[in-house]
């Protein structure tokens, strides 16, 4: 008993290091909140790339100053340091985000077809 709380305790505190990314995926509640999802730390890490290469910080749009650039590249290459860590992290919590996945799917709603309204002949007088 006490080797199992101690192996939990060891992975719950090893899993900040495992990446930023894949600690975000972990968070999410699911898959419709765009959390809990297979390989979610890596898409992560690399949406944050693609949006600090795109200058999409909440400053202006195109940087005047060459000091404005600074925080856009600091960025990047802190989610590219941690690209490697997410992928780690990913397999490694791949099989509980794939059951959870599967386990937490909404279930589908067969279609619902409206039938023609009945045409009743009309009696004659």
């Amino acid at each position: 008993m006490a080797f199992r709380n101690i192996g939990v305790a060891l992975a719950l505190t090893a899993l900040p290091a495992a990446g930023c990314g894949t600690a975000a995926n972990l968070v999410r509640p699911g898959p419709e909140e765009g959390g809990k999802v297979p390989f979610g730390g890596v898409r992560h890490d690399i949406w944050c790339i693609r949006k600090a290469a795109g200058g999409d910080l909440g400053l202006r749009a195109h940087p005047r100053s060459e000091s404005e650039q600074y925080p856009q590249a600091a960025l990047m290459l802190f989610c590219a340091a941690d690209l490697p860590l997410s992928l780690i992290g990913d397999v490694v919590t791949w099989p509980y985000v794939v059951a959870y996945s599967c386990i937490n799917e909404p279930v589908p709603t067969p279609p619902v077809t409206l039938a023609p309204p009945e045409v009743r002949p009309q009696a004659s007088p």
